[in-house]
């Protein structure tokens, strides 16, 4: 399979263009900071998390990138209203379809484009990384549209790869054959670094650390976070909690876009109200690049974090990472991978120290590493018998597995 098709999931904050047309690119965001422009650009890729997922989906396999694309098939469906002749284009210009997915089995989920689209498919599609948001009773709470969704995958795709065992597990219990919990995809891009980690010797407070969550208005999380980090050196990532300060930044100066780097004179205070206690965080950062992301963190000594993505940028630049959590999805995939992870109560009641000392040990850094290389010979064995080829950099990481 050379000529890929990845949909779904963007990997930068670019712009489409819109009439199409060979060799064409879509431009990058503007310079503009105001909060409406960073709102728009926002839309281009929603979650922050998605950029890491699309990119390391479109890196991590072997294949001609002259003639393979990212492109949103259900957005194509849309725009042509379903004719048969944009159907042929995925059809004809393309060996596969590769679906990077997040956590698309919820509620209030709408999957009738994307249905539309894989009906009408005559090439091999491969799902990767595809989880819930919360567990759920049964099928009942689902549009019919996901119900659709899932049973066309099950049933046509070649691969029906999930992030998770719980997943997993549900599926199979819902009377769904094929998934196969595979992780996320993200996981995959730097295994070097990765298994390269070390556990952390020192005391906090000779660290420099970064980390991430929900630092929103009256958020008891945020409110945690910033009580389990007090007096420590520590940076703050935004994902998308700065569009809850609407009203407080309409009209202001508010971030440094070259330094990815929020003003911090204008944060503090609204995130001090927010939370409603002094933030420890010194500086506070919002990335629309992966590689931006990547390189702010490589500055940084340890990730203690409640967001998965966050961690997993974390982990490819090679930070001993720990994730603290509330919700499945990032329970699920902390597990699936072996990355240390406890809940965001347990950690603040024990304290950073004592966190670090459990949860950071050496043992539970090499217990990490031990699943991290089933998973990364797992994820390559249904890949490459699906047809896919890794990367150089992937085989020999698998070899030094």
């Amino acid at each position: 399979m050379k000529r890929l098709c990845f949909g779904r999931q963007p990997a930068d904050t670019r712009y489409r263009y819109h009439p199409g047309m060979p060799f064409s690119e879509g431009l990058p965001r503007s310079n503009s900071t105001t909060f409406s422009t960073m709102s728009r650009n926002f839309y281009l890729t929603s979650n922050k998390g998605n950029m890491l997922i699309g990119e390391g989906s479109c890196r991590i396999f072997d294949y001609d990138r002259n003639y393979s694309c990212m492109l949103s098939v259900h957005v194509l469906y849309d725009a042509y209203k379903g004719s048969k002749e944009a159907m042929d284009l995925l059809n004809n210009n393309f060996d596969a379809l590769v679906l990077p997915m997040a956590n698309e089995i919820r509620p209030n989920l709408n999957h009738t484009s994307l249905v539309k689209v894989l009906e009408q498919i005559k090439i091999p599609v491969i799902v990767l990384g595809m989880g819930m948001q919360n567990e759920m009773e049964d099928l009942s709470t689902l549009e019919p549209a996901t119900i659709e969704l899932l049973r066309w995958i099950d049933e046509r795709a070649l691969v029906f790869g999930v992030r998770g065992t719980q997943t997993e597990t549900w599926l199979k219990k819902m009377g769904f054959k094929n998934p196969v919990a595979l992780g996320c995809p993200s996981m995959m891009l730097y295994p070097e670094n990765i298994l390269g980690i070390k556990a952390p010797t020192r005391k906090p407070e000779e660290y420099r650390f970064v980390t991430a969550g929900y630092l929103q208005k009256k958020s008891v999380r945020g409110r945690q976070l910033a009580k389990f980090f007090a007096g420590q050196k520590c940076s703050y990532v935004f994902q998308d909690e700065i569009f809850q300060f609407k009203e407080e930044l309409q009209g202001r100066h508010f971030f440094d876009d070259a330094r990815n780097q929020m003003i911090q004179n204008v944060f503090e205070p609204l995130v001090n109200e927010a939370i409603g206690t002094e933030a420890p965080f010194d500086k506070y950062f919002y990335f629309d690049s992966v590689d931006a992301w990547r390189q702010c963190y490589g500055w940084h000594d340890v990730f203690i974090g409640d967001r998965f993505h966050g961690g997993v940028a974390a982990l490819q630049v090679g930070l001993p990472t720990a994730i603290l959590f509330k919700d499945l999805r990032v329970k699920e995939l902390s597990e699936f991978f072996g990355v240390p992870h406890t809940t965001v109560d347990k950690a603040c009641t024990m304290g950073i120290e004592a966190f670090m000392a459990e949860f950071m040990s050496e043992q539970r850094i090499n217990a990490f590493l031990d699943t991290y290389r089933l998973r990364l010979k797992n994820f390559h064995r249904h890949l490459t018998e699906a047809g896919l080829a890794m990367t150089e950099n992937y085989q020999a990481m698998l070899m030094a597995a």
